[in-house]
């Protein structure tokens, strides 16, 4: 049973947590896995020292999960949005959404990227209200593998 969400202001003592759960979500995207974990946990850093900005999900006092994005000129780009397995399809995800829409996003669009043959993530933000908007391809030199978001 959910009592509580809540959202807070991710800070860069949390950059470790946040890129563990980036590992969890490449993993259930079905994303490559060529990032180490240390890799991750740099790349986070970076994201939140260059303009990205990070809120953790709690739910009863449990981290459930996070949301980390940018904004630009006439958007928000959602680039990561991940609630943990055991949290999944019980509201969580739908309630940070609708707190991130009512206190971070304010009447600004939100852009994002879901990945291709994820069709939970996509139901999920089609159920929001989100639509297709556009098609993004991608190709990579075999060497490179593909990009992970």
């Amino acid at each position: 049973m959910i009592d509580a969400v809540r959202l807070r202001l991710a800070r860069s003592v949390d950059v470790p947590i946040l890129a563990s759960m980036n590992q969890e979500l490449i993993r259930a995207e079905g994303g490559p896995a060529h990032l180490t974990l240390g890799e991750l946990t740099k790349r986070m850093g970076s994201f939140l020292e260059y303009g990205y900005e990070a809120h953790l999900i709690e739910v009863n006092e449990d981290l459930a999960g996070y949301a980390l994005y940018r904004r630009d000129v006439d958007h928000v780009a959602v680039r990561q949005f991940y609630v943990a397995s055991r949290r999944r399809r019980t509201g969580v995800g739908r309630m940070a959404v609708e707190w991130l829409r009512e206190h971070a996003w304010q009447d600004t669009r939100v852009m994002l990227q879901v990945r291709t043959g994820n069709d939970a993530a996509l139901g999920f933000w089609r159920a929001l209200g989100f639509e297709g908007t556009a098609v993004n391809l991608e190709w990579s030199p075999p060497a490179v593998g593909s990009t992970v978001r």
